[in-house]
């Protein structure tokens, strides 16, 4: 994947976690507390859940009114495709696909809106590794 991308995406501070969850043994939830330790402004979007901890969960993307930089998705590919609009809608820059949430029709989806997609690299590794 493009490191450039990554390290311009992470430039960003506002983000928001499709498929966060208040179940620790899962990625949503572990990818949305650790942009939120590594200092993010960080929004949990679940049509399943209204809190995680003490944080409101939104249904939607369009149900912020917070300008979004970054998307990491962390749905099964089939239900990304209403996020991947929304987040068109909004004008996000960057869609994170955490490894398995990409496909390729969605990556051409984000494409096809200017938005850049990354894929193959895990924003948990990522942000590990980072200072």
């Amino acid at each position: 994947m493009d490191s450039r991308a990554i390290a311009s995406a992470l430039s960003f501070k506002n983000w928001a976690v499709v498929g966060a969850t208040p179940n620790k043994q899962k990625y949503g939830y572990m990818v949305f507390k650790k942009l939120k330790e590594k200092g993010y402004n960080v929004f949990a979007i679940n049509p399943l859940y209204d809190k995680i901890e003490d944080e409101k969960v939104y249904k939607t993307l369009l149900d912020l009114n917070q300008k979004i930089d970054c998307v990491s998705m962390v749905v099964a590919p089939e239900r990304g495709k209403p996020y991947i609009e929304q987040a068109a809608k909004i004008g996000v820059k960057y869609v994170w696909f955490q490894p398995g949430a990409e496909s390729d029709e969605l990556v051409r989806l984000c494409e096809n809106n200017s938005i850049v997609p990354i894929y193959n690299a895990c924003v948990l590794v990522v942000l590990n590794h980072r200072k």
